[in-house]
This record gives structure tokens, C-alpha cells and sequence, in this order.
């Protein structure tokens, strides 16, 4: 349970709830590469692309590359209350990781090309990818466009879906690592509306960040 340092006595009933995970992902992943053996080989390349389109450094890097060049009023709020939302993402998901300290399972490969080996995200509970798919899909298609079509609606929603059960079929987590990386992207997307950053001062703050002097369209 615990990497480094003593181990950590974990109460009966908790274990129980452990073991029943470790069974049902192992369960779970076997019988399903039993049905598609190609998700174990060749089509593992396209979960590890999964992977990296929801890993944070790319997110990271594409919203501040928007905040630069982007600057239209509308395109600042959608810009810094993303920016916001994913930082909170990363102190929520390394605060509860960090608390927990569930070793990842040992079927799991070290092939993430943006892997760290270091600090919170060395451990499992929550799936990190699990949390950060579904606040983005859920804040493109309800804070940021509302009145996204559908055409464009589903196919987010479906990438989220296919992030999350990706980590599972990767081995990267179990079962209840990520179910619990779903519930709390939705507790972040949530709390992204209740601290919603208004356009002035999105205006604001995208200017500061980009050093921009450039008027804002309305």
C-alpha cells in the first residue's frame, strides 16, 4: 500500500474492498484481451495516444499557447477558467494521491513517454487521466459551448470515455482508481462553475499572463 518507509496496517474491511478491485480489474482486463487480443499489442499504441492527449503537460502548454494567441474577450474566459480548472485538477488529484498512496498494479508497464517516476503521480488512486478527461470533457460541453451540437458533443464525451477505460486496460490503475478519478472530475467541473472567472477579469489575467497590450474584441 505504502512506497517507502513503514508499511501502513490497513484496516480489515478496507483490505477486503482492496482485494475485491484487484480481482474484478484483473477479471476484467484478462477476459477482455481474451475477446480483442489486439488491445494488449497492436492497438496499444492507440491507448498510449489516448494516453498523451489527456496527459497534463500538453494540456498545459495548448492553454497557454491559447492564452497567447487568442485574445478576443469570449476566447479569454473560456481560456483562463480552463487554465484554472486544470490546475485545480492537479492539486486535487496530487493531495488525495499523496494521502492515499495505493502502489500502482505490477502489471504495469513503464512505456509513458511523459512518465513520472517521482512525488504523487508515482501512485494510483486516483487515475490522474481519469479526472482531467472528464472535467474537460464536461467544461467544453457545459461552461465553455452549451450549446455545443451534438456532432461535436459526442465525440468528447466518447474520448473521455475511452481515456478512462484505457487506464484500466493499460494496467495503469485499477478498477475503483478509476471510477473514483470519474466522480471526482465531475466534484472539479462542479467547482469550476462555482468559482467561474467573469470576462473582465479573465481579460485581465490573460493579458498579465501573455504580456499583451493588445485591445480585446468585444
Amino acid at each position: 500500500m505504502a512506497v517507502g518507509g513503514p508499511r501502513r496496517e490497513v484496516p480489515g474491511p478496507l483490505k477486503k474492498v482492496l482485494d475485491w478491485d484487484q480481482a474484478i480489474t484483473k477479471k476484467l482486463v484478462d477476459t477482455t484481451f481474451a475477446v480483442v487480443p489486439a488491445l494488449n499489442t497492436s492497438l496499444r499504441t492507440y491507448m498510449k495516444v489516448l494516453e498523451l492527449s489527456c496527459h497534463g503537460i500538453p494540456w498545459f502548454a495548448c492553454t497557454f499557447i491559447a492564452i497567447y494567441l487568442l485574445r478576443s474577450t469570449a476566447s479569454r474566459e473560456i481560456q483562463i477558467n480552463l487554465l484554472f480548472g486544470l490546475v485545480y485538477d492537479v492539486m486535487i488529484v496530487a493531495f488525495v494521491k499523496a494521502l492515499v498512496r495505493r502502489n500502482r498494479p505490477p502489471q504495469n508497464r513503464n512505456d509513458d513517454i511523459l512518465t513520472v517516476t517521482y512525488g504523487p503521480d508515482k501512485f494510483s488512486f486516483p487515475s490522474g487521466h481519469a479526472t482531467r478527461s472528464v472535467f474537460i470533457a464536461l467544461f467544453f460541453t457545459h461552461w465553455a459551448y452549451p450549446e455545443m451540437s451534438i456532432i461535436f458533443r459526442l465525440p468528447i464525451l466518447a474520448w473521455a470515455g475511452m481515456v478512462c477505460a484505457s487506464r484500466v486496460l493499460m494496467r495503469r490503475h485499477y478498477l475503483l482508481d478509476v471510477l473514483a478519478g470519474i466522480a471526482i472530475g465531475h466534484l472539479e467541473y462542479l467547482l469550476s462553475g462555482l468559482l467561474w472567472i467573469g470576462p473582465l477579469a479573465a481579460k485581465w489575467l490573460g493579458d498579465f499572463l501573455s504580456y499583451s497590450e493588445d485591445e480585446f474584441d468585444v
